[in-house]
């Protein structure tokens, strides 16, 4: 099953948008290492820095970017996405209990 990685890259002082591709079995979600491999076939070596965010810093000090991060891994199935703009209206319309009148 593909998989597209969009992802982007700081080179200098703005990010680029680009995108990958990987190859996974049925079911799976990729992990680091499919993330390492798919950027090395690019050109980038990379390592994990902050797994929550999907931050990865180049191995070599001297490489032209700085990080690459991952916003979404599109594998073509039905997103489940939480709407944000949506939470805010809400939670702003909601009472709170701890609010001064």
């Amino acid at each position: 099953m593909e998989c597209i990685v969009h992802f982007e890259i700081m080179h200098g002082d703005e990010p680029k948008q680009l995108r990958g591709l990987i190859i996974v079995g049925k079911g799976e979600e990729p992990g680091e290492e499919k993330f390492v491999q798919m950027f090395a076939r690019m050109g980038y070596k990379v390592r994990l820095d902050d797994p929550a965010q999907l931050v990865f810093k180049p191995l070599d000090p001297s490489a032209d970017y700085r990080w690459i991060r991952i916003r979404e891994v599109d594998s073509g199935q039905e997103k489940t996405k939480d709407d944000h703009d949506l939470n805010s209206i809400v939670a702003n319309l909601l009472p709170d209990r701890n609010r001064p009148i």
